[in-house]
């Protein structure tokens, strides 16, 4: 095992898994309490992946997504994009320590709208690390890195990848870049798109207008919904997206997770993640 990186047992979706994770990492402390955040994921690609499916998962972190997903697809595929170096170290032990090497390839490098390479926020809280914009608050007093970056259409090419049928990502309010760079292959392949949504880390990382993204989503995507836990998805539009916009800012604390993309039945084959 990688130097400072641990592994601990754990269960996730009824399943017994083992984690591993850089030492003195919260999220890899809590890794138990973050794992419930991953019903969510899980429930919207069941309603979307077939068995031998292709999914990309952009911000993978320690693998814990990984670990929701790859029942999903017995044959299929995974690509894991983690770019800091000690969570993407923790990441491929976790892919590793169960046996999923044969299914999931791990790519240490950031997705953004151009290749090449950029600073990036090496925080100590493995889930708050984000590549660095200008505009980033507070930026020189914050730990930095250079990582190499590509993007989401290039690592399809790389891989060979002649389907895919999910994305999820989760990047620290990045993920905008992340769709320009994608735009051929989004076009190509029409996945279902699972991506956060954070008013505060587009305003904090990027100094990005909420409303003015979300517009931009919108735009890209002919059938956007926002998840309710047990609730229906709830279908967002230029119609609604005044009292979405007020829910996510005043009641939601500007978290919310998106899921986007060309089919409007998947809704009809989701079923509620268990609590």
């Amino acid at each position: 095992m990688a130097e400072g990186i641990e592994a601990k047992r754990m269960v996730l979706a009824g399943r017994e898994w083992r984690v591993a994770g850089a030492a003195g990492d919260s999220f890899f402390e809590h890794a138990e309490h973050h794992a419930e955040g991953m019903a969510a994921l899980a429930a919207v690609a069941a309603a979307a992946v077939p068995e031998e499916g292709v999914i990309l998962d952009v911000g993978a972190n320690i693998g814990l997504s990984v670990l929701a997903l790859a029942p999903l697809v017995p044959r299929g595929r995974i690509i894991a994009v983690e770019p800091g170096p000690r969570t993407a170290a923790a990441l491929a032990e976790t892919v590793a320590l169960n046996g999923l090497g044969a299914r999931v390839a791990c790519a240490a490098v950031a997705l953004s709208d151009a290749p090449g390479e950029a600073l990036f926020h090496d925080a100590e809280h493995s889930a708050g690390a984000h590549l660095m914009d200008p505009a980033t608050l507070d930026a020189a007093s914050l730990p930095t890195l250079r990582v190499p970056v590509t993007t989401l259409d290039a690592l399809v090419a790389e891989h060979g990848l002649s389907r895919l049928d999910f994305v999820k990502i989760d990047v620290e309010g990045f993920e905008s870049e992340v769709l320009a760079g994608g735009a051929a292959s989004l076009a190509r392949h029409r996945p279902l798109v699972f991506a956060e949504f954070n008013a505060w880390v587009l305003q904090c990382n990027r100094n990005a207008n909420p409303r003015a993204t979300l517009e931009d989503w919108l735009a890209r995507f002919p059938v956007v919904h926002a998840l309710r836990g047990q609730a229906p998805p709830l279908r967002v539009t230029r119609a609604n997206l005044l009292a979405f916009l007020h829910d996510h800012l005043v009641l939601r604390r500007c978290a919310d997770d998106l899921v986007m993309g060309w089919d409007e039945g998947w809704p009809a084959r989701w079923r509620p993640p268990q609590a």
